[in-house]
């Protein structure tokens, strides 16, 4: 099944080559949740998130010419929209991010119909002081706890997407790990 997935993607892929519309957009239904997800977790606000998940959809389809065939598409995607993310940061690094911070991201494996009132309360709760710790990280810091823990990404890859060495995302993660240990030992 995996394998009859990736030929589709791949042929999606060849069509939206050759300007067939109907394959790209394919291609950003299959992602866009993804990138959305990646880009609100980067910047803590949905407004900011959206503008720059279709920024990275518009660059993607722009330079889809120079994706290499054999490639992952959706690696090659997120790198997009790190570096969107990225640029989006830097320039906007002393001005507040619209004032709208999303308490948390749904998540489909934590919606569950059996759970008790108060539990999901003390959830919630939890989910909005994590959200808020995560959105108090330094810059620096949170891009890499996202890229580590929300996608799944090695110290190599972090290091190689974002052009830094190794020990330098080791660090960074190592002292977000501590800030969020900080500011949440209330909690947990």
């Amino acid at each position: 099944m995996r394998q009859e997935e990736n030929n589709s993607e791949k042929k999606l892929i060849a069509l939206a080559k050759e300007g067939d519309l109907k394959a790209f957009e394919s291609l950003v239904r299959k992602y866009q949740k993804s990138i959305y997800y990646l880009c609100h977790r980067m910047t803590g606000a949905h407004q900011s998130a959206d503008d720059l998940s279709q920024e990275a959809f518009i660059k993607a389809y722009r330079f889809l010419s120079s994706f290499k065939d054999g490639m992952n598409f959706f690696t090659w995607l997120r790198k997009i929209a790190v570096n969107n993310n990225l640029n989006y940061i830097k320039s906007n690094k002393r001005e507040e991010l619209l004032g709208e911070r999303e308490n948390m991201i749904p998540d489909k494996a934590s919606s569950t119909n059996q759970e008790l009132p108060q539990d999901k309360l003390q959830r919630n709760r939890l989910e909005q002081k994590f959200t808020e710790a995560l959105n108090a990280l330094p810059v620096k810091q949170r891009i890499i706890f996202v890229l580590r823990f929300y996608e799944n990404q090695s110290y190599d890859e972090i290091s190689q997407l974002l052009q830094l060495p190794k020990g330098t995302v080791m660090s960074r993660l190592s002292r977000a790990r501590k800030k969020l240990r900080d500011l949440l030992s209330d909690y947990i």
